[in-house]
């Protein structure tokens, strides 16, 4: 009798054990194609990361400062990186040096010339050119001052961005055959948490709008060349910045809370003026895409004037 006792406990143990290392498989894998699907996110959000480059973990407050060469101590625009390691930086064209600071860390890398990483569009080097208005979204690596996290977490950058990708597509496909063979509820239940945790990460993914607004001719949908775009303190009616489009009409703002507008002007053409009446957020970019309509009045049309844009529309708002 109690050789029966004890050989039933084993088999209940044993059900519990494979039962916890399924759940821990489907917490690995979500784990392990984490940092693909946010350096894919992040990507696509109008602005820039600033990460452990052993780890892959985002780093807060991280100040990042443009200067021009030769007069360092200077900045002409400054960052500092939010909780999720997030920033965003205007300049005008022209060559600059970055400088990324942070006590127990350093820039540039000297780490990732030698290691793979899951981000893309990395700043390697300290010196940058800026060739057009927009707002600066490079992911910045720092390097550990001491070596940073344990190898066991720095493991995951390791697996190449693709192998995560098919992870996270493949996982789902596969892992619904335990279930299906055990006839376990609780195998069941945890399989369904793994795939709404997949689907939570699909359907709450938002494009963010680009990190610059792009002028073009209403009717050819030309890019505006030399467009004269001013960002003006509403309160105050104060001119803040002024921007002129290169040949590919860009220009983009980083605005802290208040109420603004922005007037663009191109010779041959109508003033137009778009208002941003309340900006709760810090560090928020201003960029839309606008069409200049001709000023000379044509048959049928109203006198020559000003046109208004609303404020959101194609408005890429906060973080």
């Amino acid at each position: 009798m109690h050789r029966i006792a004890r050989t039933r406990g084993m088999v209940i143990g044993l059900w519990y054990l494979v039962h916890i290392i399924f759940g821990l498989v489907l917490l690995g894998l979500l784990h392990l194609t984490r940092p693909a699907y946010l350096a894919f996110t992040r990507g696509r959000k109008g602005y820039g990361v600033v990460f452990n480059s052993v780890t892959g973990i985002p780093e807060s407050l991280v100040s990042i400062r443009l200067v021009l060469p030769g007069q360092f101590g200077t900045p002409v625009s400054t960052a500092v990186s939010d909780k999720h390691g997030r920033y965003r930086l205007t300049a005008k064209p022209g060559e600059y040096i970055v400088q990324v600071v942070k006590t127990g860390f350093a820039f540039p890398s000297e780490y990732l010339k030698t290691h793979s990483s899951v981000y893309d569009n990395i700043l390697p080097v300290s010196r940058i050119i800026v060739k057009d208005h927009g707002i600066i979204t490079k992911n910045i690596p720092v390097d550990p001052v001491g070596g940073g996290r344990a190898k066991l977490f720095s493991w995951r950058l390791h697996l190449n961005k693709n192998v995560q990708a098919g992870l996270g597509a493949v996982g789902p496909i596969t892992l619904w055959v335990y279930p299906y063979l055990s006839k376990s509820v609780i195998a069941w239940v945890l399989y369904l948490l793994y795939v709404s945790a997949i689907g939570y990460r699909l359907f709450t993914f938002k494009p963010g709008q680009p990190a610059f607004g792009t002028i073009r001719d209403a009717e050819t949908g030309e890019l505006a060349r030399n467009a004269v775009v001013r960002i003006f303190n509403a309160k105050a009616n104060k001119l803040l910045e002024t921007q002129i489009t290169s040949e590919r009409g860009r220009f983009a703002f980083v605005v802290h809370p208040g109420a603004y507008y922005v007037t663009i002007q191109k010779p041959g053409y109508k003033t137009t003026r778009i208002n941003f009446p309340k900006i709760a957020q810090d560090a928020m970019s201003l960029v839309k895409d606008v069409r200049l309509k001709y000023a000379k009045e044509k048959p049928g049309e109203g006198p020559v004037g000003q046109t208004t844009e609303a404020p959101t529309e194609g408005m890429y708002q906060g973080f």
